[in-house]
């Protein structure tokens, strides 16, 4: 959805697109984090055999969960997701990649979040978001971290 509500753009967004995990891969999953927390141990370092087993839980528990919907809206004081506001004093520079799933990419001075990705949905809303944002802040090109390319191969 794109509405415009005087100078506000608007839309709703899934974190991600699900995709259907068989019961094998759950197995191998767990597997796998056994394995790695086992080598671990035998190495005598059980503080990371317990982030590997946490770190995996928590990857299957995100997929079995499935996406979840945001609101984004972008206006005159900054950009909101889900009604948390985050002026433009603390957004250092976007990027809009295009492409056939167009993204808006954050960089802010967050610590826990550096930099957020926001699908965008369609070319039209990427040059409409695009033109609004130069307007209050830097434009700058960028990749998206590691981590959002890591959140993309587990389909997170």
């Amino acid at each position: 959805m794109n509405e415009h509500e005087g100078q506000a753009i608007s839309w709703q967004v899934e974190t991600h697109e699900h995709r259907e995990r068989s019961t094998d891969w759950y197995w191998g999953l767990g597997i796998g984090a056994v394995v790695a927390a086992g080598i671990s141990l035998f190495f005598g370092n059980i503080l990371f055999a317990l982030i590997i087993l946490i770190g995996l839980g928590s990857i299957a528990t995100l997929t079995a969960r499935g996406p979840r919907e945001h609101w984004i809206k972008i206006e005159s004081r900054g950009v909101s997701v889900d009604g948390t506001l985050y002026r433009y004093a603390s957004i250092q520079s976007f990027w809009v990649q295009a492409g056939e799933n167009p993204r808006l990419l954050l960089t802010t001075t967050g610590i826990f979040s550096p930099q957020m990705v926001i699908p965008l949905g369609n070319m039209t809303r990427a040059q409409n978001i695009r033109t609004y944002l130069k307007r209050f802040t830097t434009e700058e090109e960028q990749e998206a971290h590691l981590g959002e390319h890591l959140a993309e191969l587990f389909g997170l």
